[in-house]
């Protein structure tokens, strides 16, 4: 087997990637600027770190900007390299799932007889068991009735012996959650809970709007809102 095919095959040129001088430049000029605010003490300091900020800002986002155009021909080709994989995949992934599951079918029928015979087994060891007290209590219709019943779940013993599943298949455990809300009380480790922190932000905006008091209601459901500085770069 060839171990270094390749289906897929790129033509055409690669891509190198330069970023501009005169960004480059801008960029430290800049940082040069804004490296002078090391305090906010007053009004005036404020006004002048937001116009620091905003220049910083303005490079932030012309530099997304650009990144987005430059990245959306390599976008267009990723999305054109997974379809045509996933298309001379069809029949692949068809075929490969189809004689998996004739596989599995197998499997769970060896699983399923295997479970007949040892239950046959646990009947015929109950079987030889009551024959043997039987035994000890006399008769030799009683000790041949033993050795019958012995015999009976040795067989059954080999025969589960030699029922084996195939080559390749292994049985692993899952699972499915009846109601996760007794799992949470039994095993609470097993369960994550996550705040929506974007569902409570705009719980609290209609709450604002409503002139509602955002702290107190949010404290009956034992959520601590606070406000703090946010500062604007427009």
């Amino acid at each position: 087997m060839n171990t270094e095919l390749m289906p897929l095959i790129l033509a055409g040129d690669g891509y190198q990637l330069t970023i501009a001088d005169e960004a480059i430049q801008r960029k430290s000029n800049i940082l040069s600027a804004s490296s002078t605010i090391q305090i906010v003490g007053d009004n005036h300091e404020s006004a002048v770190a937001q116009f620091h900020t905003r220049q910083l800002a303005a490079m932030r986002i012309e530099v997304e900007k650009s990144r987005k155009l430059v990245k959306e021909p390599v976008n267009r080709i990723g999305k054109m390299i997974d379809q045509a994989a996933a298309e001379f995949l069809i029949e692949i992934n068809a075929e490969e799932g189809r004689i998996k599951r004739l596989i599995g079918n197998h499997a769970e029928e060896v699983l399923r007889i295997k479970a007949e015979k040892e239950a046959a087994e646990r009947a015929a060891f109950e079987v030889a068991r009551a024959a043997r007290e039987a035994a000890e209590e006399g008769g030799i219709a009683a000790v041949l009735a033993a050795k019958k019943a012995a015999a009976e779940k040795l067989d059954a013993s080999a025969e589960v012996a030699t029922t084996k599943v195939a080559d390749g298949v292994r049985f692993a455990w899952d699972f499915e959650i009846e109601d996760i809300t007794a799992v949470y009380r039994a095993a609470p480790e097993f369960i994550t809970l996550e705040i929506k922190r974007s569902a409570v932000l705009e719980w609290f905006r209609e709450m604002e709007r409503a002139d509602v008091d955002v702290a107190a209601a949010a404290s009956l459901v034992n959520i601590r809102a606070f406000k703090k500085p946010v500062v604007s770069s427009r």
